[in-house]
């Protein structure tokens, strides 16, 4: 009889390592609790439009790596490809901004995207993040960013930089999106066939295609700290300021976009220098506008994931 072995893209993780998680997963809660995280566990499938209102229907995620399926009922169901999004809709759910703000949630939690294996990515993975709402101060990205650096002190992780950017908010993004797509409309035939099709949809996302040839068209592309508003220049100025004041290095990576549509104003990223393709240990940032999105009243918000696949 054939021996059934785990799906491609999952791993198992098995005694002698399942200790070192627990190791990692103490520091991580302890420094969440120092902050006033609280936990939060959310399901781990969801109505698929909570996934393509907040991820946003251009983005890789939704267009191509969901795992969708229809449940017996005939509703669409899609298991989360990452944790945000189910946090958001736990809020507003539960009403969770009534005992004050802001709310502070941390949570543990697999997530599945069907990945390209050979790239070094897993389709489930498990990510520790924090999400915080109701404060549109620049010391609460400050805060959140420091709470993943002190993850990182803890546990004794050598030779990272923290690289921060901002991507503004909807109004001077859209000036910023005339100009990529006037720039990258020159070399629409040296393009990718992805990025071809980003080019009318979301320009942004070209900056981040690891295409060879993307990537030095995009080289030369507008930046978006060059299109920023007052209040969102004035906003990533002020962040600066505080990291600079509580002694965290940084340096300002314009061509940091993130993945996901609902981002806005500050992004960041803790890269490794040991890790080769997959540096990226910790990304995250701010979302102000996600949560009217998602139907709820304007809430600014902001947080980070850290896991296997970033």
């Amino acid at each position: 009889m054939e021996l059934i072995k785990a799906q491609k893209g999952t791993q198992d993780i098995l005694p002698g390592q399942s200790e070192n998680w627990q190791v990692v997963e103490d520091v991580m809660r302890s420094e969440a609790a120092m902050h006033g995280f609280q936990e939060i566990r959310t399901p781990v499938f969801e109505d698929t439009r909570l996934f393509q209102r907040s991820v946003g229907e251009t983005t890789d995620v939704v267009q191509k790596e969901m795992y969708t399926f229809q449940d017996k009922g005939g509703r669409s169901i899609t298991l989360r490809p990452e944790g945000t999004a189910g946090v958001v809709r736990a809020l507003l759910e539960h009403a969770l901004y009534n005992n004050g703000l802001p709310v502070k949630l941390h949570y543990f939690t697999t997530c599945y995207r069907y990945e390209n294996t050979q790239a070094g990515r897993l389709r489930e993975f498990h990510q520790f993040g924090v999400e915080m709402f109701g404060s549109n101060s620049p010391s609460a990205d400050a805060e959140v960013i420091g709470l993943a650096k002190g993850v990182f002190d803890r546990l004794g992780i050598k030779n990272l930089r923290l690289e921060i950017n901002s991507i503004g908010c909807p109004t001077c993004r859209a000036e910023f999106h005339k100009a990529l797509k006037a720039y990258f409309a020159q070399y629409k035939d040296q393009l990718c066939e992805t990025c071809q099709g980003r080019l009318e949809r979301n320009p942004m996302r070209i900056l981040d295609c690891k295409s060879p040839i993307c990537s030095e068209i995009a080289e030369g592309a507008p930046k978006i700290l060059d299109y920023l508003c007052d209040d969102c220049k004035a906003h990533f100025e002020s962040v600066q300021r505080y990291l600079t004041a509580v002694g965290t290095e940084f340096t300002v990576n314009p061509t940091i976009v993130r993945g996901l549509d609902y981002y806005t104003n500050t992004v960041f990223e803790f890269i490794s220098g040991d890790l080769g393709a997959q540096s990226t240990l910790c990304g995250g940032g701010r979302y102000n506008g996600l949560v009217e999105e998602m139907g709820g009243q304007p809430l600014a918000g902001l947080g980070f994931a850290w896991g296997s696949n970033v």
